[in-house]
Order: C-alpha cells, then structure tokens, then sequence
C-alpha cells in the first residue's frame, strides 16, 4: 500500500495505482497540462470511495508507504489507463521510471536522474 500525498491530504491506495498517479503526474508537469484522476481507496469505515485530484504543472504530489491493508485496490484497468494517459502526453519515460519495483538500471537512473532537454 501507499499514499499519494496531495498537499496535507493523503489518499492510501496500491502501490501500482500509487505509481501510475505518480508518473502521469510527472508527465502533466514536465508538459504543462492538467488532468483529473479518480483514485480508488477507503474512507474511515474501510468502504470504497474515489478521490479525485486535480493533476498538473503546479501539483506537489508525492508517495510514501502505506501500512499494508489486506483490502488493498486492484484496479488494472485504471493503472493500464493512466499508463496509456502518461504516454500519451509524451511522458513514456515516467512510466517505468515511477516504479518502485523495478530494479533496472535505466528505472533507477530515471528515478533519481533529472530530464536531459535538447534543444
């Protein structure tokens, strides 16, 4: 599990939701446009709710773990959608790059490495 923290917000969700929301947001900021994103997750009585958050060049958002939740949401269609959203924008070097599973070398550097721009 993990949160995706949105200001003094945090919205507990997967971790590959978590990951996706991360690298499509990375993608909108480095583009300069916005998108909203409904993020699956629970309210304070563990039912399923959505989140919606506002995803931009001026969005501060990050992720950070989560206890685990064995009613942690699956939800590959949303993942596959904001992947889909992220290469779209021209963000397909987020797309790997956010995941924290991923131990390749070019996932790493592209974690950790800022954009190189050509000009």
């Amino acid at each position: 599990m993990k949160f995706v923290v949105y200001g003094e917000n945090r919205v507990m969700t997967s971790d590959a939701i978590a990951e996706a929301v991360l690298a499509y947001a990375a993608a909108l900021g480095e583009n300069g446009t916005t998108d909203i994103v409904e993020i699956p997750t629970a309210d304070d009585d563990g039912f399923g709710v959505t989140a919606e958050v506002l995803l931009g060049p001026a969005s501060q958002v990050m992720v950070e773990s989560a206890p685990d939740d064995e009613l942690e949401p699956e939800d590959d269609d949303l993942v596959n959608e904001l992947v889909r959203r992220t290469a779209a924008v021209g963000g397909g070097r987020f797309i790997d790059a956010a995941s924290s599973h991923s131990a390749e070398p070019e996932a790493k550097r592209l974690r950790t490495d800022p954009p190189v721009h050509e000009d």
